[in-house]
């Protein structure tokens, strides 16, 4: 049994207080990683016909990894992965983690940071339990 089924990771979003250091506190190692956010908000716009800017709700993880996700009106998106030309239909919050793991995994490349292998797999042991997690290996595969 793996181990995220004894001891399920849990979510919990930002206050807005805590907004402001969220991108310092959990990747100030990385290089550049004042870009990381920009990079996310891109993939989404590239991904997603409906999406068009939008609030993002900031999240940690009971296992130190962080996501963040568009708070949308819409309950589910159509997310497009050129790369693969895989295509899924899901909510928000799971078309976040999804575009979270692609640029995770594309920067963790870019900077050789281990910070950003461990915030990659983090998320990735999150969505493998989340109840989406078929649509969004599907897009990141």
């Amino acid at each position: 049994m793996p181990l995220n089924e004894l001891h399920p990771i849990t979510k919990k979003r930002v206050s807005s207080q805590q907004r402001d250091n969220f991108w310092f506190q959990h990747f100030h190692t990385v290089p550049l990683w004042i870009k990381l956010e920009s990079q996310i908000f891109h993939l989404m716009d590239s991904f997603c016909d409906e999406y068009h800017g939008a609030f993002w709700e900031f999240c940690v993880l009971s296992n130190q990894g962080t996501f963040i996700y568009p708070a949308l009106a819409e309950k589910e998106v159509i997310l497009f992965n050129p790369h693969n030309g895989n295509e899924a239909i899901l909510s928000p919050e799971a078309a976040g983690i999804a575009v979270c793991l692609i640029v995770f995994s594309l920067w963790s490349f870019k900077t050789e940071s281990e910070v950003m292998v461990d915030r990659f797999y983090q998320l990735r042991d999150f969505a493998i339990q989340h109840t989406e997690s078929t649509e969004i290996f599907h897009i990141i595969d």
